[in-house]
């Protein structure tokens, strides 16, 4: 059922069936009857329950309009509170991110917006530790959760495999986190508690670094450098990193707080063509960076950065026009050539001369 989920997503079959109602039943029982959950395989249900509904409402908003009316909500909240382990938050978080990023569906999550928001935070600023004392860090696998164990690898006994994987759905937890605290923040929810001192001070060390959202990066300009450390970095965050700087620089309030730091990071991404499975990123960072450079307003320190940015004109507007011309330029040339080769290859054919026609 969670490979259907997950392989298609968008279709209408299970949820029009009552599918949320049947799995949010069977998260309340694995949390409610212990001796049910632990017999058996039971134990996988209630982590699979919340990943269908996470994944039957990723990109579909109908879909999470039926999970909210079908009383979804409820019951992976008491997963996200802790009642069974992170390997559970990991997937109820990301469902709940789903629903609270909807704006038909946000106020249904917003019911439990204090909890939400608590429970979000303390995960970001806790999950990479629980994860290490409670899986990474036990070298004994046999004292591992054996579950916890097959859902990392699918069942291959391998202990680097788990060691990788169980770090990377940390990253995915905490980076979940995140997401649905941005939900709460882009709304100007719940800032008084996401703009704490302390957490704050946990975010800068964070390696998902502040998500993508203005409202939460005016109150995150002291991040800047992790956030360009993460846009130079290769691995699956890099896309985060250069989506924050990007919305940063767009945002009037921002924007010249940032630019020296920004640009100094950005620069030389311009030649980026496809990221993950975006394509013309580099592009974007162009438009972006030059804004108003190119029409000769500054609102910022020109000395800083006048020269990367007049590199950037350089190589993607100009060297461009000059290629663009060249490009036809020689085109027409070749549009001559092809056109002698073929007289001269009529000819042969009257000459009788085939092959070398």
């Amino acid at each position: 059922m969670a490979y259907l989920a997950m392989s298609q997503p968008n279709d209408p079959e299970f949820p029009s069936l009552g599918i949320f109602n049947c799995m949010a039943t069977l998260i309340q029982k694995g949390i409610n009857d212990r001796n049910w959950l632990l017999n058996h395989q039971n134990i996988y249900i209630p982590y699979y329950a919340a990943h269908i509904i996470g994944s039957y409402t990723t990109d579909n908003e109908d879909f999470a309009q039926i999970a909210v009316q079908s009383g979804v909500i409820p019951t992976p909240m008491e997963l996200l509170r802790g009642k069974l382990t992170w390997v559970e938050q990991r997937v109820v978080i990301r469902a709940l991110g789903h629903l609270a990023s909807y704006e038909s569906t946000f106020t249904a999550v917003a019911e439990y917006e204090q909890d939400v928001v608590k429970c979000a935070m303390n995960l970001a600023s806790t999950c990479l530790d629980v994860v290490y004392a409670d899986f990474v860090g036990v070298s004994d696998a046999n004292k591992r959760p054996k579950y916890h164990r097959y859902l990392l690898t699918r069942g291959i006994e391998d202990l680097e495999m788990e060691n990788r994987k169980a770090e990377e759905w940390a990253s995915q937890l905490q980076c979940w986190s995140l997401y649905i605290l941005n939900c709460f923040a882009c709304k100007e929810r719940s800032l008084n508690l996401i703009c704490k001192t302390e957490f704050l001070g946990d975010l800068r060390d964070m390696w998902g670094g502040p998500v993508n959202h203005t409202s939460l990066g005016k109150e995150l300009l002291n991040c800047q450098k992790t956030l360009g450390n993460l846009s130079r970095s290769s691995d699956d965050w890099q896309d985060m990193g250069i989506d924050c700087l990007i919305l940063l620089l767009k945002d009037p309030d921002t924007r010249y707080k940032v630019i020296d730091i920004a640009t100094s990071f950005l620069a030389d991404l311009v030649e980026l063509r496809n990221l993950e499975d975006r394509s013309d990123v580099g592009e974007t960072i162009t438009k972006v960076l030059l804004l108003e450079y190119k029409h000769g307003k500054f609102k910022f320190n020109k000395e800083k950065v006048e020269k990367p940015l007049q590199e950037i004109l350089d190589l993607k507007v100009q060297r461009r026009n000059k290629e663009k011309l060249m490009s036809e330029e020689k085109l027409q040339e070749r549009r001559v050539l092809v056109s002698l080769i073929e007289q001269e290859a009529n000819h042969m054919l009257l000459l009788g001369e085939v092959e070398e026609a």
